[in-house]
């Protein structure tokens, strides 16, 4: 009997390089993302037309190759849990941009995690899935992440946001406004968190907090954004909830403001589409994820969203820009 799995990915409102520190996420899942559809097998036998090669892969996970790495990964950590070593024969399938910054590798971490859980019939709770997944990607390719990613493809509910304290692991759904689309406009700079600043951005950070006495300028740099995100957080999240959609535009350009200047991982092409975004009538724009390319988000009135995100796609011959909306996270379909 075939099976069918999907994982979100997501778009990371506010509170950007947090994560890692225990600090505040405002992310939403999206209605793109990883599906699979597969049966039951000794064996993780997974073929896709977007992911180069297939996976053949003990059930209980090994080393494998390209994107087999998620897979085997996620089958090892899932067998430290007590997993029984049952596989699945089928095809992975996706809609969601890799390397636009809307975390394809987590969704993909956590559509396997979720169907290989299912077939083996191995009752897990949601954020022991999240934190498995988050331990597959250091384990598959060496990204010291946060659990961000993974907890909004898991948590994701339609037409919310997920408020995360990453330290506690508390979380509640945030309703969005029913009047703002969620736009994304992806510069078609490749961000690849492997490749990129992202774990000296973290060691920096880390380096910052465990300091005593008066901070050189650059870890005050990589501090103080920390701290005025998590703040960002907490006001953004004020504002949605008393419905005042006006409060979120200054916040979400001091966050990028603050992203570009203090933690240095924006692009000028980030920074050219946030500007177009605002000059175009956006209520609040900022880039997405850690940065280094990838997307930013906007959020804009239904009625404008469609033609708000060509026009911002046409500042950059390699952008592209879409419509998305929160949508519910990983399950059996």
């Amino acid at each position: 009997m075939t099976r069918v799995f999907w994982a979100p990915g997501r778009v990371n409102l506010i509170g950007e390089h947090t994560d890692y520190t225990g600090g505040l996420v405002l992310p939403a899942a999206i209605d793109l993302g990883i599906r699979i559809e597969g049966e039951v097998a000794e064996r993780i036998r997974l073929e896709s037309d977007q992911y180069a090669g297939a996976v053949d892969l003990d059930a209980q996970g090994d080393e494998g190759e390209g994107w087999g790495r998620f897979a085997g990964a996620v089958a090892a950590e899932l067998d430290a849990l007590g997993r029984p070593p049952v596989g699945i024969r089928g095809r992975v399938s996706s809609n969601l941009p890799v390397g636009a910054g809307l975390s394809s590798s987590a969704a993909l971490e956590v559509a396997i995690g979720t169907a290989l859980c299912a077939v083996a019939g191995f009752p897990i709770e949601p954020m022991a899935l999240a934190q498995a997944a988050q331990r597959a990607e250091l384990r598959a390719v060496g990204v010291p992440c946060g659990i961000m990613d993974q907890s909004a493809s898991v948590f994701g509910e339609e037409g919310r946001a997920i408020l995360l304290d990453t330290g506690t692991l508390e979380h509640r759904a945030i309703p969005l406004p029913s009047e703002l689309a969620l736009v994304i406009v992806d510069s078609g700079v490749k961000h690849t968190l492997a490749q990129s600043g992202y774990a000296d951005r973290r060691r920096e950070l880390e380096a910052a907090i465990a300091a005593e006495g008066e901070l050189e300028p650059l870890l005050a740099r990589r501090l103080r954004h920390v701290q005025t995100e998590n703040d960002r957080v907490r006001q953004a999240v004020a504002a949605l909830e008393a419905g005042d959609t006006a409060r979120l535009g200054p916040l979400f350009r001091a966050g990028h403001n603050s992203l570009r200047d203090d933690f240095e991982v924006s692009t000028p092409e980030l920074d050219l589409l946030v500007d177009r975004a605002y000059e175009l009538g956006a209520v609040a724009a900022r880039m997405t994820g850690g940065g280094f390319g990838g997307s930013i988000v906007a959020l804009v009135e239904h009625d404008r969203a469609e033609s708000l995100a060509a026009e911002v796609a046409e500042a950059l011959p390699t952008a592209h820009g879409f419509v998305t909306k929160a949508a519910q996270g990983a399950r059996e379909l």
